[in-house]
C-alpha cells in the first residue's frame, strides 16, 4: 500500500463515490480532478480520496475542498476542473464553512421578499419540470418543446420550465422564477414518461417544501405521461421513419423495446403493460423489452434473446423523451452489437423528442391539472402519508 507523505499537503479534497454519485458519473468527475492536478503539478500539494455516500445525493456528483470545507455539486467538467483552482461559480457550491452559510438556496429567501412587495399582481403560471440531462443537447430540446408548445398554450399563463438535476434552473429556481413574475397559483407540470421515485417522491418534496415558504401560493401537480394511447402513434411514427411499415407483415424481424430502468414496481408495471400493447399494434414475430440499467433483462440479454430467436433484424427502439447520454451509449451498443452479430441488421429508432402527439398529452396534463381532475394531487397526498410514516430527508 502506498504511503503519502503528507508533509507538504495543502488541500485534501473529498470525491463522493457513493452509489447515486457514481450513477450520475463520480468516476469522470475524479478522473477530471485528478487530471486537472497532475496537469498543473500540484500533486504534492492537492490530495484526493474517494468516499462513500456523504448524504448529499440530490447534488450528485458531491465534492468536498478541505480545509475551507466547501462542498460543491459537479455536473460538468468545466466545474470539476475548476476545483482544483477554486474558481468555482456559485451555482455549483452546496455549502461554505468559509463564509458560514449554505450558498444555494439563497435565492429563495430573495424570492419571498421580491413576492411579498408584488403581491398585488396576480398571475397564473405552469413549470414544466424536465428530468435534465448531463448532455446539453437533450436540456436544449425540452427548452425548445416547450417553446414550440408555448402559441398552443392559455397566453394568460406564464410558462417557465425547470429540471429535476443536471440542468439550471431546478426546481427550487423555476418556482421562484414564477412567484417572482407574480404568480399566485402554479401548475407543475412534470415532463416525465413513468410514474416512479421523481414523480412520487421529489417533485412532491420540492412542492410540499415550496408550500410551506410560500403560504399564499396555490400549487397544483400534474400527472406523468404514464399509459396514454397517443404514446403509441409516436412509438410507430418512430419505427416508420426507420422504413418500419407497421402495417405490413415482418418476417426475421425483432423489435427490442428498450426502456431507461427502475427500481420501482410501478413504472416496470407500466412499462410492460405499453410493451404489450405496442406489440398487439405491429405484426413482428419477435417483440422485446429491455433496460439500459438498473433491472433486468439488459440491451444486451434483449438482443441475444431476439438472435436466438431467429431475428435477421432487429430495430432497437428507445422509450426515452430527449437525447442524452444513454442515447449515445445505445449507439455504441449498437456498433458492438454489429460487429457481434454480423449477419443481424441491427438498426435504431429515435427517441420521442418534439412530436405533436406528445405535446397534445403534455397540454392535457396541464388542463387537467388546471381543471382539478389530474392524479397528481393525489400524489401530493401519498407523499405527505409517505413521510408521515417513513420520513424524508430533502436536500437542496
Amino acid at each position: 500500500m502506498t504511503t503519502w507523505n503528507l508533509t507538504p499537503m495543502q488541500r485534501h479534497i473529498l470525491i463522493c463515490n457513493g452509489e447515486t454519485c457514481m450513477g450520475a458519473g463520480a468516476e469522470g468527475v475524479t478522473q477530471q480532478i485528478r487530471d486537472e492536478i497532475r496537469k498543473n503539478k500540484l500533486d504534492d500539494t492537492i490530495h484526493t480520496s474517494r468516499t462513500r455516500c456523504n448524504g448529499r445525493c440530490k447534488d450528485k456528483c458531491v465534492v468536498i475542498d478541505y480545509p475551507k470545507g466547501t462542498w460543491y455539486s459537479v455536473q460538468q467538467e468545466v466545474t470539476a476542473r475548476a476545483i482544483v483552482h477554486e474558481n468555482v461559480s456559485k451555482e455549483n457550491i452546496i455549502y461554505s464553512m468559509e463564509q458560514g452559510e449554505r450558498l444555494r438556496g439563497q435565492s429563495r429567501i430573495k424570492g419571498i421578499e421580491k413576492y411579498r412587495k408584488r403581491k398585488e399582481k396576480k398571475l397564473k403560471a405552469v413549470l414544466f419540470v424536465g428530468h435534465g440531462s448531463r448532455l446539453e443537447a437533450g436540456n436544449e430540446e425540452v427548452r425548445q418543446f416547450i417553446e414550440r408548445m408555448r402559441p398552443d398554450i392559455d397566453p394568460a399563463l406564464l410558462v417557465e420550465t425547470c429540471f429535476l438535476e443536471f440542468a439550471s434552473p431546478n426546481i427550487d429556481d423555476g418556482i421562484q422564477l414564477c412567484i417572482e413574475q407574480g404568480a399566485d397559483e402554479i401548475h407543475v407540470i412534470p415532463i416525465i414518461l413513468l410514474h416512479a421515485g421523481h414523480s412520487k417522491l421529489h417533485i412532491p418534496a420540492e412542492i410540499e417544501e415550496a408550500k410551506g415558504q410560500f403560504p399564499d401560493i396555490r400549487f397544483t401537480y400534474g400527472q406523468t405521461i404514464g399509459i396514454h394511447n397517443e404514446i403509441f402513434q409516436i412509438l410507430k411514427s418512430r419505427l416508420q421513419e426507420v422504413g418500419f411499415d407497421c402495417t405490413a407483415k415482418h418476417e426475421d424481424t425483432a423489435i427490442l423495446f428498450i426502456a431507461r430502468g427502475s427500481s420501482d414496481f410501478d413504472a416496470k408495471e407500466d412499462f410492460y403493460q405499453i410493451s404489450r400493447l405496442l406489440s398487439e399494434q405491429i405484426n413482428v414475430p419477435i417483440f422485446e423489452s429491455a433496460f439500459m440499467g438498473v433491472t433486468t433483462p439488459t440491451v444486451e440479454q434483449g438482443i441475444e434473446r431476439c438472435v436466438e430467436l431467429g431475428a435477421k433484424k432487429i430495430i432497437m427502439l428507445p422509450y426515452f423523451l430527449f437525447t442524452g447520454i444513454l442515447m449515445e451509449r445505445m449507439a455504441r451498443m449498437a456498433v458492438d452489437f454489429t460487429e457481434k452479430y454480423p449477419v443481424v441488421d441491427i438498426d435504431i429508432a429515435n427517441y420521442f423528442g418534439y412530436h405533436p402527439k406528445l405535446q397534445n398529452i403534455l397540454l392535457e396534463r396541464l388542463h387537467q391539472a388546471i381543471d382539478g381532475t389530474s392524479t397528481g394531487m393525489q400524489d401530493l397526498e401519498n407523499f405527505r402519508k409517505y413521510v408521515a410514516e417513513h420520513g424524508y430527508e430533502h436536500h437542496h
